[in-house]
């Protein structure tokens, strides 16, 4: 127990030394050192700090490129774990890990593990990392464990096997023990022990005296007996057949799961266990996208390069789509696990097992099959990712054993913002300091935005199926208007609140959790910030105020009949003649064109330029002669925008906005933040609480066919609110959005499609009729889900356009 009386040291110092230790064993091998004061600079660094997984994270990857290179595997198969590899890692710091630092290990959490197994899925380790530097490590370190096993643990001395489903622990059905001479006799098996050939010791789950606990039980004990498995990647598991094995008192661990804090320590293992090998199937799938994505740009079919056709560019966006949803998955369920969140750890993690199992399916399925015919032999490295893969999925029990936790565990939707305690009446009513509300606090000022809304807003108007008029909202919005919130992110000088990015994004979430309909606010959203940046002096002062107090109503001109998500083909002209703009041309798709006094439109100005550089952005009042509106009515009888005609409209040069034929650097930058709130995960969260209510009242709730479907959905509107939050907080720090923000907008609006659709699907034969309907006490206007679902996916330009953007720009897949 000398270990638990050292002082606690610090974790990156311990890794430091260990890491200088492990790099000279090999530079050696060159006849080269590296120096000690390069290996110390961060000495003092805290264990949760961020330099501490950078790094970790170095570590591994310089690694990974020396030692463990692809060619080694196929020389490896079926050989026993390669000891000297093994204690090298060992020799680096990972096997210490997840051990405490009071038992002399490193004292890192999840987010460790995942910068630890994310790089070693790339280059496909078959080395026992998760199994025992993480999962054994971790139950070890429990109250109970001896300090002589940790001790072979972390020196690489011994290899430890255990089973890594939530399953077996806390139903264990393999091995059972009974009492005898101070110690304990055990008999059973355990199927499929993943690499039980070649490990010296087991941490087995054992049903005792009416508890589990957990046992170690030495490979080369009187009784044990494996039965090697020889898996798709040459790794070997087994069937462990234990037949009246002695086992010591001392050998069995105090956990149990019968529990307390002893099963919250075996639930905390198993969560981190999880994370590894999610986060370990994420960088194969990262690995094996990169090998897909060369190939495919280079191999010429039919004289053009494979990754040139559409049809394959769109695959590899879903892919690329499915990677980063278990990306943010991942990074939710870390910090889960590190306590940074309110999420239940095991049911973070089992969130992107699913969703990690599921990508690399995928994955190596689209794999193979760009590859064609050289992807389905054993001598394209694609072969190694696919077996590999199918072991790791079946490690974990695949995707459908996850999905059956998921439910298991009563998967709810939970919102960023949930869990805060209502507002006082006093903190309603708060003035900010000196009139910056940017100075409360971010939990205080959410209470606020929330219980004044909340009191303020007309529950009439609440999550309405249908867009709102001007004339229905107006009262609301000159109530907003009044207190000061009409504008949230305009300066303060000009009438705003003077938002900061994530106070901003936070009173957005607020409106949209309670459902208020967004007001024909154009002039607010959009054309403020363009006027802010690209704007005279003169234009501000002339359209900002009316803007504001709701005199004029904007509405947008980009559309055109032959010209939607293809913007740049535009037709609409726009020929100067003195100090005035001719326009000529029409506008459609156009949101809020009934109530509309005023747009802001896109117009070509330069014919003979290329069709993206001869674009301008106009002010067109639509109150003159030349401008005829023509409402267009949608589906569901509803007028959502209009048709706008302009025949020798008269602009004045003065309404230009920013340089001429500089039009579409503008548009782009309105286009980038519209597609992160169109991409906001509230719509399906609304959809996804309506089904839940529609599935209670009809009585299908324990429909297991409607109970995975629901599942599902629970999990990937889980996943588009971990995706938002990423591209949310690069707001809320004021970066700018790139064009993978499309890539939320994709995900958004295709999953409200299928939720709209299971809708309608489970209101059965009333699913058709117009109107709020009653089920039981529950009124659900199901149409209106469905029909406002259609056009989501063409909003902000088509996802099919998206898919394109994401190919060219992130993919970098010819043209």
């Amino acid at each position: 127990m000398a270990n638990q009386q050292r002082p606690a040291a610090c974790p990156a110092r311990k890794y430091r030394q260990s890491e200088y230790s492990m790099q000279n064993q090999q530079n050696d091998r060159h006849g080269t050192r590296v120096d000690p004061a390069i290996m110390t600079e961060r000495e003092a660094t805290n264990a949760n700090d961020a330099q501490v997984l950078t790094l970790l994270g170095d570590s591994v990857e310089d690694y990974c490129r020396r030692v463990l290179t692809l060619r080694r595997l196929r020389a490896a198969r079926a050989l026993p774990i390669d000891r000297v590899v093994w204690r090298d890692m060992a020799a680096l710091g990972w096997t210490a890990l997840v051990i405490p630092e009071s038992r002399g290990g490193l004292g890192l959490g999840a987010a460790a593990v995942a910068s630890l197994c994310r790089p070693l899925g790339r280059v496909l380790s078959t080395e026992p990392v998760i199994e025992t530097a993480i999962m054994a490590a971790a139950l070890l370190a429990g109250r109970g464990a001896h300090d002589a096993c940790l001790s072979a643990l972390m020196t690489g001395e011994a290899i430890f096997s255990c089973p890594l489903s939530m399953a077996a622990w806390e139903q264990p059905t393999g091995i059972d023990a009974i009492a005898e001479d101070g110690g304990y006799r055990l008999s059973g098996e355990i199927e499929n022990l993943s690499l039980a050939p070649d490990s010296d010791r087991f941490l087995l789950p054992v049903k005792y005296a009416g508890r589990v606990g957990v046992f170690c039980v030495e490979a080369g004990a009187a009784g044990v007996y494996i039965q090697p498995q020889l898996l798709a990647d040459g790794t070997r598991a087994g069937r462990l057949m234990l037949t009246n094995v002695y086992c010591a008192a001392d050998q069995v661990g105090v956990p149990h799961m019968d529990g307390g804090e002893a099963a919250a320590h075996v639930r905390h293992a198993l969560a981190l266990a999880g994370i590894g090998g999610s986060a370990y199937l994420l960088g194969l799938c990262e690995a094996l996208l990169d090998l897909t994505l060369n190939y495919v740009r280079t191999r010429k079919q039919f004289g053009r390069p494979l990754g040139s056709f559409q049809a394959l560019q769109h695959r590899l966006v879903d892919l690329y789509l499915q990677i980063r949803l278990t990306a943010a998955a991942l990074n939710e369920a870390t910090a889960a696990c590190d306590g940074k969140t309110r999420e239940d750890p095991l049911l973070a993690v089992s969130r992107v097992r699913q969703r990690a199992c599921e990508t690399a399916l995928c994955v190596i399925r689209e794999a193979v099959q760009m590859h064609g015919a050289i992807g389905y032999t054993e001598e394209c490295d694609v072969a190694l990712y696919v077996q590999r893969a199918l072991v790791m999925v079946a490690r974990f029990g695949g995707a459908r054993a996850e999905l059956n936790a998921a439910g298991a565990l009563k998967l709810q939707s939970v919102t960023p913002e949930a869990g805060e305690r209502p507002a006082t009446q006093r903190e309603i009513d708060t003035a900010p300091p000196q009139g910056d509300w940017n100075a409360l606090d971010d939990s205080l000022f959410r209470r606020v935005v929330r219980g004044w809304i909340t009191a303020n807003y007309p529950p009439e108007l609440r999550h309405l199926p249908m867009q709102i008029r001007w004339a229905d909202i107006r009262d609301w919005h000159h109530r907003l208007l009044a207190r000061g919130w009409a504008a949230p992110g305009w300066p303060v000088a000009h009438g705003g609140m003077g938002l900061a990015p994530n106070k901003l994004l936070i009173f957005i979430e607020e409106l949209e959790r309670w459902g208020v309909t967004r007001a024909p606010d154009q002039g607010i959203v959009m054309l403020g910030p363009i006027l802010f940046e690209y704007g005279t002096a003169a234009q501000r002062a002339k359209y900002l105020e009316p803007a504001l107090t709701g005199e004029h109503i904007w509405c947008q001109g980009y559309s055109e009949p032959n010209a939607g998500s293809d913007l740049a083909s535009l037709a609409t002209s726009a020929v100067l003649e003195g100090d005035e703009f001719i326009v000529n041309g029409q506008k459609t798709w156009t949101t809020h064109g009934l109530d509309a006094t005023h747009m802001y439109c896109l117009v070509r100005t330069d014919p003979r330029a290329k069709p993206q550089a001869g674009i301008s952005f106009l002010l067109i009042d639509l109150q003159q002669p030349g401008v005829t509106i023509r409402p267009i009515p949608n589906l569901g009888g509803h007028v959502d925008f209009c048709e706008v005609f302009l025949d020798q409209v008269s602009v004045p040069r003065a309404n230009l906005i920013g340089e001429l034929n500089q039009g579409w650097t503008i548009a782009k930058a309105l286009l980038g933040h519209e597609r992160l709130f169109v991409g906001s995960p509230k719509l399906c969260q609304h959809a996804l609480n309506q089904l839940r209510d529609l599935a209670q009242a009809v009585g299908i709730t324990r429909d297991p066919v409607f109970v995975d479907a629901l599942t599902r959905f629970t999990l990937d509107v889980r996943d588009l609110e971990a995706l938002f939050t990423e591209f949310a907080a690069l707001v809320k720090r004021g970066e700018p959005l790139g064009p993978d923000v499309a890539i939320l907008k994709i995900w958004s609006t295709e999953t409200y499609v299928r939720l709209s659709e299971m809708i309608f699907s489970v209101a059965g034969a009333a699913g058709a009729a117009q109107g709020k309907l009653d089920f039981g006490g529950v009124k659900i206007d199901v149409l209106s889900h469905y029909y406002n679902a259609r056009p989501a996916p063409i909003y902000a330009g088509g996802n099919e356009i998206q898919r394109n953007i994401i190919a060219k720009l992130i993919l970098q897949l010819p043209t």
